[in-house]
């Protein structure tokens, strides 16, 4: 942390110290250890075409790093924001040019085709004073140069600082875009890796219970078993397979999502060493923690929003001033005629404009720009009470998702041992097969609720975390 910034929670440092390990780890995330127990008695081989895998994707992120890289690069709403700050640069632009001096030359060409007739002030051939017509075909040239200033334009002037404003709300826009944009990444990750290890749950799952269906027939050819027992372990299969293609396509949609995330209509996916720890130590790699609410983008640019809506109010007020602006034209002009000479005119104005009456446009302008600033303050103490209950909520929140996390880890142990015992009391005759399928679904269902919970947990950390930070490349 560089000298001089503000030292961050204790937390935050956490995440901050930890590196993205996605490819460190040789072998795939396994679920939490089973409690120790003794041996189960051997089960029978099971063979099924569900077993396999979804097929892995084309694509694979390797670290942190590549995916913010590509979400940079790829991210079409902040491509969308950073032409936002593009264009807000250009209004400052334009208002600067209102009190810049303007410089613009014309020039002018014409062709007389017929001149009408005049009477001639002096003698003619016949001396009778007859009308007389000049010949067309005649051609006239002139040119001008004209240069003006604005001198006095307080309106104009105020615009200037406005335009500015707006510029900061662009930039201030794109930084806010930043941390959530990081954050829906972070996510997406996450939610990846959890949907992978549901999948494999799901396979394990199904796995056990075709080996349940296996036991369960083989004791039904040694009489030990009814019909009864064996349709409820096919029973067990049918559930089973049914939750294993929800958990694949959930994981073909997340697979998409990520895809999406980071700028690709294909499915991208990460590598097997991926855990959940290694996103939570590496989502904020470059964000930095911020000491208050006030400091964050979103706050900021909300409250340069207001501050924009009462200049506007301000210089509908100040369209009642006069203005003054000076200007000078040199011009040009003559005649390709016979005996013709070339006409040079050189002036220097001012130009005082008082506004009287405008037919109350002025009036109506002040009033919808004194209810736009109403509504920005508005919208400023909104965010202001959202984001204070949201910051509270998150830091709850990581308490909740602990204390999910915690119960739903237990539920899974306790889950495992209550299905370990009934296998093993059914393969030794001294349980019924609704115990076993009752024990298996619910193994099932504590294993993906430890995943969900996992999963939680590090969502909760993150919206904790990225509540209070800036995720800006510019620092």
């Amino acid at each position: 942390m560089k000298p001089g910034r503000r030292p961050s929670v204790a937390v935050f440092a956490a995440v901050l110290s930890g590196r993205f390990a996605f490819a460190q780890a040789p072998a795939p995330a396994q679920p939490n250890a089973a409690p120790a127990a003794e041996e189960m008695p051997p089960t029978p081989a099971v063979e099924d075409p569900m077993l396999l895998p979804v097929p892995p994707p084309h694509r694979f992120i390797a670290s942190w790093d590549e995916a913010e890289r590509l979400l940079r690069a790829r991210s079409l709403d902040l491509r969308s924001a950073y032409d936002d700050i593009r264009r807000a640069e250009a209004d400052s632009r334009t208002a600067l040019a209102a009190v810049l001096p303007t410089l613009s030359a014309s020039g002018t060409a014409t062709h007389t085709i017929l001149d009408l007739p005049k009477r001639s002030s002096v003698a003619v051939v016949d001396q009778t004073g007859n009308l007389t017509t000049t010949s067309g075909g005649s051609n006239t040239y002139s040119a001008s140069v004209r240069a003006s200033i604005s001198l006095i334009n307080f309106q104009a002037w105020h615009q200037i600082g406005s335009a500015r404003a707006g510029e900061d709300v662009a930039r201030l826009s794109y930084e806010d875009l930043e941390r959530t944009t990081a954050a829906g990444l972070a996510t997406a990750i996450a939610q990846n890796v959890t949907a992978e290890r549901v999948s494999e749950l799901g396979r394990v799952g199904l796995r056990n219970a075709l080996e349940r269906l296996a036991l369960t027939e083989a004791k039904e050819r040694t009489g030990t078993a009814t019909g009864l027992d064996i349709v409820r372990a096919r029973q067990d299969v049918a559930s089973a397979r049914s939750s294993l293609v929800n958990s694949d396509e959930a994981l073909r949609k997340s697979r998409e999502s990520l895809g999406l995330a980071v700028g690709y209509t294909d499915p991208i996916g990460v590598l097997p060493s991926t855990d959940l720890s290694s996103i939570e130590r590496s989502a904020l790699k470059s964000c930095r923690p911020i000491p208050d609410l006030e400091h964050r983008p979103d706050v900021l640019a909300t409250s340069k929003n207001v501050e924009i809506a009462k200049r506007r109010a301000t210089e509908v007020d100040l369209g009642f001033l006069p203005t003054l602006s000076a200007g000078s034209t040199l011009g040009t002009s003559f005649t390709d005629a016979s005996n013709s000479e070339a006409h040079t005119t050189w002036n220097i104005q001012a130009i005082l404009t008082v506004p009287l009456w405008d037919g109350g446009a002025r009036y109506g302008a002040r009033r919808s720009a004194a209810a736009a600033a109403d509504q920005s303050a508005a919208s400023l103490e909104a965010l202001r009470r959202n984001s204070t209950v949201g910051l509270v909520q998150a830091r709850r929140s990581v308490d909740v998702a602990e204390e999910s996390r915690h119960v739903a880890q237990e539920s899974r142990d306790l889950a495992y041992e209550v299905d370990r015992l009934t296998r093993l009391a059914y393969q030794t005759g001294k349980g019924t097969s609704l115990d076993l399928v009752t024990s298996a679904a619910a193994l099932r269902q504590a294993e993906v609720n430890l995943a969900v919970a996992e999963l939680g947990l590090v969502q909760a950390r993150l919206d904790n975390l990225l509540t209070l930070a800036n995720c800006s490349v510019a620092r």
